[in-house]
């Protein structure tokens, strides 16, 4: 999937989307269950590309690529499915962990990863965002992977978005939260009945987390695992399991479950 764009469009996008060159590098998106991952896919895409929710639980049930061009560079986004819904969502715990091993499995055995993205709702308490980005960093072992953290649900955010990032930068990091970069932002569509300022946060939200994404990419692909791909996920999701635990309802016998599916 692609999209193109003039390199200036009449909502005053700066990032042209026009032809392909190279591989793609890829960026993961990740993040708990409802808080725009798709939306933001949809964003940067600059159409509907994206299957989204209204509520609060995951719509995404695979890890689904998205080929967009910004600038002239090529890149393939990974819309990531929620790891955290429990019983109640589409995704089941056990489903969801599963579909996380291929995923991984296979950018292992094929380009790595370039860029993550820790996509995170404004309107949540600052220490409650520790919780996937901990699970993450832990387990990915190559600490050269960039991680950037784009924040949602920022319409209403005043006097301006980015002011987000000067509020609340110094407590993340007291909780041990650090990135190469950031983008502030809101997902709502820019609709025509909306009003000027949301199209103004719209297109100015498409130019920060493209140029966020341009500006941290690594042009070197990471590998997540060493060579024993199989092991290494076990001990992925052994450590991940451990860890939602204490979020995550019925964790316990989600755990049983799949530690047959892998035996």
């Amino acid at each position: 999937m692609s999209d193109s764009h003039d390199s200036t469009d009449t909502t005053g996008n700066k990032y042209s989307q026009q032809g392909h060159q190279g591989r793609p590098r890829n960026v993961v998106l990740y993040g708990e269950s409802g808080v725009g991952k798709s939306s933001l896919i949809n964003l940067i895409m600059g159409r509907d590309a994206a299957k989204t929710s209204p509520d609060a639980l995951a719509c995404t049930t695979t890890h689904a690529p998205y080929d967009v061009t910004i600038s002239g560079q090529h890149f393939r986004l990974w819309d990531t499915a929620g790891l955290n819904e429990g019983s109640e969502g589409t995704v089941p715990a056990v489903m969801a962990e599963r579909n996380l091993t291929a995923f991984l499995r296979g950018l292992n055995q094929e380009d790595g990863v370039h860029l993550l993205i820790y996509c995170v709702r404004g309107t949540r308490a600052t220490k409650a965002l520790q919780t996937h980005y901990k699970i993450f960093s832990t387990v990915i072992r190559d600490s050269k992977v960039p991680t950037i953290i784009v924040v949602t649900c920022l319409e209403d955010f005043r006097p301006v978005m980015a002011e987000w990032w000067n509020e609340n930068m110094d407590e993340l990091a007291t909780y041990g939260m650090q990135f190469s970069g950031y983008a502030c932002v809101t997902t709502l569509k820019d609709e025509p009945t909306e009003s000027p300022d949301i199209h103004q946060r719209h297109a100015q939200s498409y130019n920060d987390v493209c140029r966020s994404i341009l500006d941290h990419c690594s042009q070197t692909p990471h590998k997540t695992w060493g060579t024993d791909t199989i092991k290494d996920q076990r001990s992925f999701l052994a450590i991940l399991l451990q860890k939602l635990a204490r979020f995550v309802g019925g964790a316990h016998r989600d755990q049983d479950a799949l530690k047959a599916s892998l035996s």
